[in-house]
């Protein structure tokens, strides 16, 4: 009989755990609800037209796209990579003397809210300096890009030419 006893006890007390384990589950389920940020910055930032020059390997080409802020809050591109070269950087064209042009790395670009930033020929662009392999036309390729607010954004770009200049 004190066996019969002890098997319900036990099974008692397993019923009691799992009754337990479910309390404290409904219970801290609004913490984690309200603990979420209010704000999802990496859905506001959006990344769209994303294409890369055609190179051989071993020479220098560029990636170009869109960044799209569909927030009410500014973010800031930090950087960009990418297992396609050895030397990923932000590059800005601008006015040398004599009416020059000059490129020159940027360290950040500031994406105001509500706005598009451009990155495409002659102005803002990333280099992809000394390719590991040949970019040909129609292939594609995932570059990562990281903003302050939103974070990482993987990316697809497909190679395509350079449009002609007008």
């Amino acid at each position: 009989m004190d066996n019969v006893k002890c098997i319900i006890n036990m099974k008692d007390d397993t019923k009691m755990k799992k009754v337990f384990l479910w309390l404290t589950a409904i219970l801290l389920l609004p913490i984690n609800l309200f603990s979420q940020p209010t704000t999802n910055h990496q859905s506001l930032i959006t990344i769209r037209d994303a294409w890369i020059r055609p190179a051989a390997a071993n020479a220098n080409s560029a990636f170009f796209f869109e960044v799209v802020n569909n927030g009410s809050a500014a973010d800031t591109l930090l950087s960009a990579n990418g297992d396609l070269s050895e030397i990923v950087e932000i590059h800005e064209t601008y006015k040398r003397e004599s009416d020059m042009m000059g490129m020159r790395e940027v360290h950040n670009v500031p994406i105001p809210a509500k706005s598009t930033v451009k990155f495409k020929p002659g102005a803002l662009h990333v280099m992809l300096i000394g390719l590991t392999k040949d970019v040909r036309p129609g292939e594609q390729y995932d570059l990562i890009l990281q903003f302050k607010n939103a974070g990482t954004k993987k990316v697809k770009a497909v190679v395509r030419d350079m449009p002609r200049m007008k």
